[in-house]
């Protein structure tokens, strides 16, 4: 039986058209993604954290690795303000 496993086999494999489905990113029209990314500008002008860590990973990439201070805590940066403003 060792034979009978595995190897190209008719009709195996993905089907043609399979990746072809509608795809989430393509249904919300230009004006609904507008308003999207200005609601999220603005909670995160308004203090969300969540949001605004959102928002920078969408402009700068996601972080490697965690990154933590002194006793893997937080770490704690002084004198910086992040602003988010929108491109006119």
């Amino acid at each position: 039986m060792a034979g009978n496993n595995g190897g190209a086999r008719p009709g195996a494999g993905r089907k043609p058209g399979v990746t072809n489905r509608p795809q989430l990113r393509d249904m919300p029209t230009q004006d609904q993604i507008d308003a999207l990314v200005e609601k999220g500008i603005e909670k995160a002008d308004a203090g969300d954290s969540l949001m605004l860590k959102f928002m920078l990973e969408q402009v700068f990439g996601k972080a490697l690795q965690p990154l933590t201070g002194d006793g893997g805590g937080p770490i704690q940066i002084q004198g910086v303000e992040i602003s988010v403003r929108r491109k006119k």
